[in-house]
């Protein structure tokens, strides 16, 4: 029997942010939700401004953010820190736990983190029985990969003004994705202390880059809440592209393909069933 799409017929704010970005690519079936579902069975929580995870920790568990906002860092023996990139809701943290189980970094919450952990041998699991999944997985890890590339860009290449417009743009569409956003506003918990650790300026840099983008009428920045006045502007200025569309048209043509085999393939399974 086949599976009922689901994806029109549920609205996505009643699925974890995981999942909600996975439907933002691809529409998914009962039973892919079921399998989705598996990773959110186990709930913790963690207290905000708290170090989970440390270099050198030993973690035998995927992590999916379910509610608030942690960040990625590297401890240097100064004591400084410098922050590579922020987890979000429906980001996983510690992805390849099956086979790099020991942490190359540290991770802390900025808010109080609502997180559902897995154990990554049920990636194993997915990947054998799961194809469609499997794509978007991958497809979620190489975007991932593509955010830490464009951080080193940032900080290496970029002046702190357009550092800090690409860096509003990225985490605006990043939360655009999975349904956070209201109009161009989008909650935004970072301090401008973390900001400055991220995009590599002191806190007296960071404040008045900061304060230059709300006079050039380009952002507004109230208690935990962004608003980006102007996108268009703000993209040509930090020279920022959004590869989603392109992206999910190539994903697209890929899963469309495979769904086709797997037809293809039901269909003589049955043949052969029925007449051999």
């Amino acid at each position: 029997m086949e599976t009922k799409p689901v994806a029109n017929e549920i609205p996505g704010k009643y699925f974890p942010p995981l999942i909600r970005r996975l439907l933002y690519l691809q529409s998914l079936n009962i039973e892919e939700i079921a399998v989705l579902m598996k990773m959110h069975e186990h709930t913790r929580f963690i207290d905000e401004r708290t170090i989970f995870l440390r270099q050198g920790d030993l973690q035998k568990e995927c992590i999916v953010v379910t509610k608030g906002w942690a960040y990625r860092f590297y401890e240097l023996s100064d004591g400084s820190r410098q922050i590579i990139n922020y987890y979000l809701p429906g980001d996983v943290i510690n992805p390849f736990a099956v086979i790099l189980p020991k942490i190359g970094y540290s991770v802390a919450s900025i808010t109080h983190l609502e997180v559902c952990v897995f154990k990554p041998e049920y990636l194993v699991e997915v990947f054998s029985t799961q194809p469609k999944l499997s794509l978007l997985y991958v497809w979620m890890l190489g975007h991932d990969d593509s955010v830490i590339a464009e951080q080193v860009v940032r900080i290496g290449r970029r002046s702190a003004y357009k550092r800090t417009a690409h860096l509003l743009l990225e985490l605006f569409h990043r939360m655009k994705v999975i349904g956070e956003t209201e109009n161009k506003s989008f909650p935004m918990p970072i301090s401008q202390q973390l900001l400055a650790d991220t995009l590599g300026l002191s806190f007296v840099h960071m404040n008045r880059t900061l304060r230059k983008l709300r006079m050039d009428n380009l952002i507004s920045m109230t208690y935990r809440v962004a608003t980006l006045l102007d996108i268009d502007k703000l993209k040509q200025l930090a020279e920022y592209e959004v590869f989603y569309m392109e992206q999910i048209k190539n994903l697209s043509a890929i899963i469309e393909n495979l769904d086709a085999n797997n037809v293809l393939l039901a269909q003589e399974a049955m043949y052969n069933k029925r007449f051999k």
